[in-house]
């Protein structure tokens, strides 16, 4: 299927990624970050649903759930197909930005955010064990969000 977002065109085997993103979440990370993100992301950005859907992608199937901070979040999706033309515009939905990266021939990641999420956890953030609360983890984050930043200024 042909699935054009702004000026951006894509080519995705639907099924595929339904398959995949629906294996990914049932067999996703349990630390209370990304069980943050489960529970607060459809309920906080109800309006992504429908655009990844499109996909193929279910929204609690993320491969990947990357905490530039404790709330601040982003997430990967693995979608089988390609990118077949590049726009000139950024792509969002409403103000959570989309990014398409190519992966290899057969498959490229869709990433949502960063988006703020309210943390809706019973431990206290803070006290949370996870790699997002080590200076090398949030470092690495941080380079990757800069790499981003040259994509799109976040600061408006």
């Amino acid at each position: 299927m042909i699935i054009t977002l702004g000026d951006w065109q894509f080519q995705v085997d639907v099924s595929a990624t339904e398959d995949y993103t629906t294996r990914c979440s049932l067999d996703h990370c349990t630390c209370p970050y990304c069980e943050n993100f489960y529970e607060n992301i459809d309920r906080t950005q109800p309006m992504l649903r429908p655009v990844l859907e499109k996909f193929g992608i279910f929204l609690n199937g993320p491969c990947e759930v990357m905490p530039f901070e404790p709330t601040l979040v982003a997430a990967c999706y693995r979608v089988t197909g390609k990118i077949l033309s590049r726009g000139e515009s950024y792509l969002h939905v409403e103000d959570v930005p989309l990014r398409p990266e190519e992966a290899d021939d057969h498959t490229f990641f869709l990433w949502i955010g960063p988006v703020e999420l309210p943390w809706t956890r019973e431990i206290p953030v803070d006290e949370v064990l996870s790699p997002a609360n080590q200076p090398e983890f949030m470092d690495r984050m941080m380079q990757r969000l800069l790499k981003w930043a040259e994509y799109e200024d976040f600061s408006s």
